[in-house]
Parts: C-alpha cells; structure tokens; sequence
C-alpha cells in the first residue's frame, strides 16, 4: 500500500496584497486613460465634432474603449 504525503497548503498574504495592489494601480491607469481621453473630445467644439463624425454622446464609448485597450 502506498503513502502518499500531501505538503500543506501554504498561506500567502504578501502575494495576496500584491495582487491587490497591482489591481488597484490597473484601474488607475485605465482610469486615468479614460479622463484624458473624455477630456481631449471634451474640448472639441461642435464644428470639431462633425468632421469627425462624432457626437457628444459617443465619448463615454470611445474614452471606455482607449481604457479597454490599456
């Protein structure tokens, strides 16, 4: 019959705050990427806007979107 030894599972609280923070400063920099990109189309003028076939309601989409692609 054999034995078979099972090592303990190890407990690591470092790693977990390291995972933690690295989510946090992720969502910063998409954050961030997001707020720089409504504010470049924030200000636009309309006149802007139209020739480049966008509307004010599209921003939230398009800065989403540059934050996606982070």
């Amino acid at each position: 019959m054999a034995h078979i030894a099972q090592a303990p599972a190890t407990f690591a609280p470092f790693a977990a705050v390291r995972t933690l923070i690295a989510s946090v400063q992720d969502m910063l920099q998409r954050r961030a990427v997001y707020n720089r990109v409504f504010n470049e189309l924030s200000a636009l003028n309309d006149r802007e806007l139209a020739d480049l076939g966008l509307s004010r309601a599209d921003f939230h989409y398009i800065a989403a979107d540059a934050a996606a692609k982070l």
